[in-house]
C-alpha cells in the first residue's frame, strides 16, 4: 500500500469523523508512531506502547480515551479520542470511530499487494516472465479489459475512487487504482460490452462523477486487451489520449487514442519545427494575439464548414458584419479563412502554436 496515499485517506477519514462528532482524534501504530491527527497536542507515543502491552480494552490518559484497533486478531493501531466532559458519550463515539477506522484500514490492507502490483504493471516496472508469474499468483481473472485513465484535480482522488467503486457496484473483475494526485485508473471488464459502447461507458464515468461527486474529470482510453501483460501499453495510450485531447480540444471530456486526428502528429513536433512552421504560415504575425470575439467567430465558421450565412445566423449578426470581421482578420494574419486552403493553414497553425506554448511551459 502506498504510504502517502494511505496517510491521506486516514487523515481524511479522521477529519470527517471530527466534523460529525465534534471530537478530536489521534491515530498511532501499536509501536507508538503517530500516523495522523486532527489537532496539535502532546505526544502520547509512550502511553500508547504501555496501553498496547497491557490487557486493557481501553483506558483514559490526560483527557484522551485509548481504543485498540485489532487487525486479524492483533493490535496494530491505537485510536485516541478526546473525552471532553461527557465520558460515557465520548466512549461510545470513540468506539464507533475505532470500528470505522478498523474497517477502513482492513479494506486498505487487503488489496494492497494486488493494487501495488497493478501500479507496477501499468508503469512497466514489472514485465515479461515476472509479469506473467505475478498475474498467476494474484489470480487476475482472464477477462477482456478496457483501461480508462481519469484525470481530475489534485487531491480529489479519494472522492473519485469512492464514486467509481459505487458505479461498479462491487464487481470483483474491475480494479480502481490511484496512480498519483491527479490520475486514477479504472481497469474495467468489458467482456459483455460491445465495442461501440466503450466511449459511451467513458461518458457514463464523466456524468456519474459530475453528478455524484460534483467533480470535473477527463477520461482517456485506448484499445481493449485480453491480457494484463499489455497494461503498460494501454496505460501509455490512454495517457497520450488525455494529453493530446486536452491540449487541442479541452472543451471535450472523453478522448480515444485511435481518434486523435492531426493532434497526434502535432503533439510529436519539436519546438524548432513548430517555430519554423509558424514563421512560414504567419510570418511576422506569428506572435499576434486575436481577441475573444475574433476567435469565437473563426471557430463558429469552422464548425459550419465555412458557411458564411449559417455562421452569421448562429452568431446573431448580419452577414455583412461577419464578412467585415473576416476581412479585418485577413489584414491581421494575411490569411483569408473563407477559403478552404487558408482555413486549414490557420487551423493547423493555431494547433501548432498551442503545442509550442505547452513545450515552452515545460522548459520553465
Amino acid at each position: 500500500m502506498n504510504k502517502m496515499l494511505s496517510v491521506n485517506k486516514l487523515n481524511q477519514a479522521l477529519q470527517e469523523l471530527k466534523e460529525i462528532s465534534k471530537k478530536d482524534f489521534l491515530l498511532y501504530t501499536a509501536g507508538g508512531e503517530l500516523i495522523t491527527k486532527t489537532v496539535q497536542t502532546a505526544d502520547y507515543g509512550e502511553s500508547v506502547i504501555q496501553f498496547t502491552e497491557s490487557p486493557a480494552e481501553s483506558q483514559v490518559v490526560q483527557g484522551w480515551i485509548f481504543f485498540r484497533i485489532d487487525i486479524q486478531g492483533h493490535t496494530e493501531y491505537v485510536l485516541l479520542s478526546n473525552s471532553g466532559t461527557e465520558i460515557d458519550n465520548s466512549y461510545v463515539i470513540g468506539r464507533m470511530a475505532a470500528s470505522q477506522m478498523r474497517s477502513m484500514i482492513s479494506m486498505m490492507q487487503e488489496p494492497e499487494n494486488k493494487y501495488q502490483v497493478l501500479r507496477q504493471m501499468l508503469t512497466g516496472e514489472i514485465a515479461g516472465e515476472q509479469l506473467t508469474q505475478k498475474s498467476h499468483q494474484l489470480q487476475f481473472r482472464p477477462e477482456r479489459y478496457m483501461l480508462y485513465v481519469i484525470r481530475h484535480k489534485a487531491d480529489e482522488d479519494a472522492i473519485l475512487v469512492e464514486t467509481i467503486r459505487n458505479l461498479l457496484a462491487g464487481s470483483a473483475a474491475d480494479y480502481v487504482i490511484e496512480m498519483d494526485a491527479s490520475r486514477t485508473v479504472l481497469i474495467k471488464s468489458v467482456s459483455d460490452i460491445p465495442g461501440a459502447d466503450f466511449e459511451k461507458y467513458a461518458w457514463m464515468i464523466v456524468d456519474n462523477v459530475q453528478t455524484e461527486a460534483m467533480m470535473n474529470v477527463w477520461v482517456g482510453y485506448g484499445r481493449p486487451a485480453d491480457s494484463f501483460e499489455v497494461l503498460a501499453r494501454l496505460y501509455a495510450e490512454a495517457c497520450t489520449a488525455l494529453q493530446v485531447g486536452i491540449t487541442f480540444n479541452g472543451s471535450n471530456k472523453v478522448f480515444c487514442y485511435d481518434r486523435l486526428g492531426i493532434g497526434r502528429l502535432i503533439y510529436k513536433l519539436p519546438a524548432d519545427l513548430c517555430e519554423l512552421y509558424l514563421k512560414e504560415v504567419l510570418g511576422e504575425n506569428m506572435d499576434i494575439d486575436l481577441d475573444e470575439e475574433t476567435l469565437t467567430t473563426i471557430n463558429q465558421l469552422f464548425d459550419n464548414n465555412l458557411n458564411i450565412s449559417e455562421t452569421a445566423r448562429q452568431l446573431f449578426i448580419h452577414r455583412n458584419t461577419l464578412v467585415y470581421r473576416l476581412e479585418r482578420t485577413q489584414k491581421k494574419l494575411g490569411l483569408d479563412i473563407r477559403s478552404f486552403e487558408d482555413a486549414m493553414l490557420f487551423k493547423i497553425a493555431m494547433m501548432v502554436r498551442v503545442h509550442l506554448d505547452e513545450l515552452q511551459k515545460e522548459t520553465l
